[in-house]
């Protein structure tokens, strides 16, 4: 398992050549032992993220944010994960830089066969890139569903909520009857009893405030935590 990190300015050593960058990595776990294989191996990653082999000399400070987030998924690849934990690692970016990264990310995950945790708050971005959703409130699963399903039939009011807030490009398609949060977000150290959402949920009633409600099966491979409407299939 490896990290992508969110802020690529911080997460890489300032003092380090990007190719000390990337060699830490493969030292550390005995791969591509050997001068020559070393120089290989850290060329064929830098190639793999699209940046040229001589950039191994540079340092950090000589890159663009983009360049420098490419290297944190190079390292990231270093050596050879099955999974990886890209913690918001668009969020420190431009939106131009953010396709070409999102879309980077896609061809290894592809290339690679990778398995990918991907964190964020951007829906669209989700919607593009991921495979299953999981909508998180307060640190607590709220839903989980295939992508595809979550985004057409939402069915926790958190979820619908989120995806009625997210910006339309045409005012004719805005809905009118979209749910509409009120309230400030509680905090995180002292969550409200019960559901977790309930301070801020249009449709709480009083058991939510008693009740954590589990997490039950609504549909083929869809998940809600959800007091009401349920059916009695829970997680395990």
């Amino acid at each position: 398992m490896q990290i992508i990190f969110q802020d690529p300015y911080a997460s890489l050593n300032p003092r380090m050549r990007i190719r000390q960058i990337l060699g830490e990595a493969l030292d550390t776990h005995g791969m591509a032992t050997g001068k020559a294989r070393r120089q290989a191996r850290i060329a064929e990653l830098l190639d793999l993220v699209g940046l040229r082999p001589e950039y191994a000399d540079r340092y950090p400070h000589e890159f663009s944010g983009g360049q420098r987030q490419r290297i944190g998924v190079a390292r990231a690849l270093a050596v050879e994960p099955g999974f990886i934990v890209a913690d918001e690692p668009l969020s420190a970016l431009d939106v131009s830089i953010q396709a070409q990264v999102v879309n980077l990310l896609c061809d290894l995950k592809d290339r690679l066969g990778l398995t990918m945790l991907f964190i964020s708050h951007d829906l669209d971005v989700v919607e593009f890139l991921c495979d299953r959703v999981i909508v998180l409130y307060l640190g607590k699963i709220m839903e989980i569903a295939p992508t595809e399903i979550l985004y057409r039939h939402p069915r926790h009011p958190y979820t619908q909520a989120l995806l009625a807030a997210s910006p339309v490009p045409d005012p004719a398609q805005r809905l009118d009857n979209r749910p509409l949060l009120t309230g400030d977000i509680p905090s995180p150290a002292n969550p409200p009893s019960g559901c977790v959402f309930r301070t801020r949920c249009p449709r709480a009633q009083a058991a939510c405030a008693q009740t954590i409600p589990p997490l039950i099966e609504v549909a083929p491979e869809h998940w809600k935590a959800c007091l009401r409407d349920n059916l009695p299939t829970p997680l395990t």
